[in-house]
């Protein structure tokens, strides 16, 4: 289920409000000191990040399940702030290599289904090694 971020009734300086962002956040923040670079680390990278950025209320935001109001609303402009905060903190966790390619991307959502996509997928090579550890340990379980 979605939900825009102008339909929450919460008051946005409220520290529950996914679009609060608390004086001690800044674009260089390291959230995680694990950086994504490339397939190999890329679910544990994942992870790491999703329970950081759910500490900090915005996980719902990145996911797509909270979305950007509409461009009048009284908030859009705090949207937009938190999005650029927390696409910041993702690049801060990403390998240069792989950052540069992705700093056209707008939305916190998008960056993170980007990221997904290119990186989650597993390639012929790492199946083979995966089924080859799994049948492996079968054989002398």
């Amino acid at each position: 289920m979605t939900i825009n971020a102008s339909s929450i009734e919460e008051d946005i300086t409220s520290p529950n409000h996914p679009l609060y962002l608390h004086q001690n956040y800044h674009p260089g923040l390291i959230l995680i000191s694990k950086k994504l670079t490339g397939s190999d680390n890329y679910s544990s990278w994942r992870r790491s990040i999703m329970i950081a950025l759910n500490a900090k209320n915005k996980l719902k935001i990145v996911t797509g399940e909270i979305t950007e109001p509409a461009a009048k609303s009284n908030i859009k402009s705090h949207w937009d702030r938190t999005n650029d905060m927390i696409i910041s903190w993702i690049l801060n966790t990403i390998s240069d290599q792989i950052g540069n390619s992705l700093s056209f991307i707008n939305s916190a959502s998008a960056l993170w289904k980007e990221l997904q996509e290119h990186y989650s997928q597993l390639d012929g090579h790492r199946i083979y090694q995966l089924a080859n550890t799994i049948e492996t340990r079968k054989l002398h379980g």
